[in-house]
């Protein structure tokens, strides 16, 4: 669709948010191109060939399970394309059949294909990225190098192993996941190939996006540490028997974005699951020791799809969430391209614990990293719980109580600093204390909740959303704030 095709409603999704920044339009968007230009250095710089190199037609892959292919995303949202990102001619959602994944259209999103999702996010995640773009350098769309090809390569209800081609970097066999991956990406990378011949462009693999985890929730497939082992392998798969093979002459390794499952509490109170989210923080421990992953942001601000009808509990967000999330994601990947074109290491994108300090009998200081801004305690987008959603934990990952009729060590959480929060606790730190948990979730809540109103989910947040605006489908402005991700660090004596 031309740059000025008439199309209000579409246009107010990426237009108005970002000239709605900080409420003075986009002449005050320095501000906003300072604070999510800040990253946060690791100790040493990238390879000279991981520096991003940018091409004329890059993809960006969604990638996951059900959430990943718009499981309760009906009705469609987002039916209009308005820059030049295209995505297959039978969809987002192409399966695995040929005659879908001939040609290329208009990148939007529908409620057919293969699965039973509408809302992606693909179009919302490559829009915002051209928006990003044009707010933040000065460049419009018009003269921007970069367009987008988008789709998503999820399927339903699979455990993370359905994915894989490991471990070992020889063997190209893989599960049957795998290999309905690979024929839609060499799909892709032919299309945009094609497309470079007559255009004399060039082409690259951009990003991949990953939504998954709810099926090994249940604690009956994997552990905290598999996990960890199997998503940095199949990061590091994507790139050696994919891209590599496909895009020889990609130097650079594709980003790799995750949106941090939050609904291990799902699963119910009988679960090993429940109230151990070790399915998040795996991804969180495999993004921390990766060059190449990061989380984007914690799914829990987001609203879920209510599917007690269905008798099962909440695990799909709604279409709205959907889209939310693809503008999510399009802010890290901007995020990090700064950071990989400029040959720095790529900032955590995230609200995130860095540390819990025992300053006293009775004080833990709690310092963060901070995208944006600085750490703030807000209930009036996600619904208030138990200590702004921090807990005192032992090494079995118990809650730690204060006596023996009070669950509950902790009295107090305030903020001290743009970076820190002071935990005031009830009771001197028993030796049993062992570690500071956030967002694990309430054990006196239903199970079956998930999402911003109920369910494993935090208080804490930075103030990115003062000057960064997601205009939702009803044309209601909802800011980006950064919530922390669900997370552990060891408390440490001061």
């Amino acid at each position: 669709m031309k740059e000025d095709d008439p199309s209000p409603p579409r246009r107010d999704f990426l237009r108005q948010s970002l000239a709605a920044l900080g409420g003075i339009s986009l002449a005050s968007t320095t501000g906003l191109s300072l604070f999510l230009s800040e990253p946060v250095r690791a100790a040493a710089p990238p390879l000279p060939s991981d520096v991003i190199v940018r091409a004329r037609r890059e993809l960006i892959m969604f990638h996951g399970q059900s959430n990943a292919v718009g499981t309760g995303g009906r009705p469609a949202l987002t039916l209009q394309e308005i820059y030049a990102n295209v995505t297959f001619n039978g969809g987002v959602r192409p399966g695995v059949n040929p005659a879908a994944m001939t040609s290329f259209v208009p990148l939007v999103e529908y409620d057919g294909g293969s699965g039973t999702g509408g809302e992606v996010g693909t179009n919302a995640c490559a829009d915002g990225l051209v928006e990003y773009t044009q707010a933040l350098t000065g460049v419009p769309f018009v003269a921007q190098f970069s367009q987008y090809s988008a789709f998503t390569s999820a399927e339903g209800g699979r455990p993370i192993g359905y994915f894989a081609s490991f471990l070992q970097d020889t063997n190209l066999s893989g599960y049957q996941g795998w290999k309905n991956s690979q024929l839609r990406v060499q799909s892709m990378i032919a299309l945009m190939r094609a497309e470079a011949t007559t255009t004399a462009g060039n082409i690259a693999w951009l990003a991949t996006t990953w939504q998954q985890g709810e099926a090994d929730s249940t604690g009956l497939t994997e552990t905290r540490k598999t996990y960890a082992s199997k998503l940095t392998a199949l990061e590091r798969s994507h790139w050696l028997k994919l891209c590599n093979v496909l895009v020889p002459e990609q130097a650079w390794r594709p980003l790799w974005l995750v949106a941090q499952v939050c609904s291990h509490n799902s699963y119910g109170a009988t679960n090993i699951a429940f109230c151990n989210p070790f399915i998040a923080l795996a991804q969180r421990d495999a993004c921390l020791a990766s060059t190449y992953m990061r989380i984007a942001n914690p799914q829990y601000l987001f609203d879920y799809f209510d599917e007690s009808a269905l008798k099962q509990p909440m695990l799909h967000l709604t279409n709205e969430s959907h889209r939310w999330q693809g503008r999510y994601f399009a802010r890290a990947i901007f995020q990090l391209i700064q950071d990989r074109q400029a040959g720095l290491p790529m900032r955590n994108p995230a609200l995130d614990m860095l540390s819990a300090t025992i300053t006293g009998p009775r004080t833990i200081y709690v310092r963060f990293n901070v995208p944006v801004g600085i750490v703030t305690l807000d209930t009036s987008w996600v619904a208030a719980t138990r200590n702004y959603g921090f807990d005192i934990r032992d090494a079995n990952n118990a809650i730690v109580p204060a006596s023996l009729t009070d669950n509950n060590l902790i009295i107090d959480v305030a903020v001290i600093a743009a970076d820190t929060l002071r935990i005031t606790l009830k009771a001197g730190i028993p030796a049993t204390a062992t570690k500071l948990s956030l967002g694990w979730g309430d054990p006196a809540e239903p199970a079956s909740i998930a999402g911003r109103t109920g369910g494993p989910r935090s208080n804490v947040r930075d103030t990115a959303g003062d000057i960064d605006l997601y205009t939702a489908s009803d044309g209601t402005l909802r800011p980006m704030h950064n919530y922390a991700l669900v997370g552990d660090v060891p408390l440490i004596a001061g």
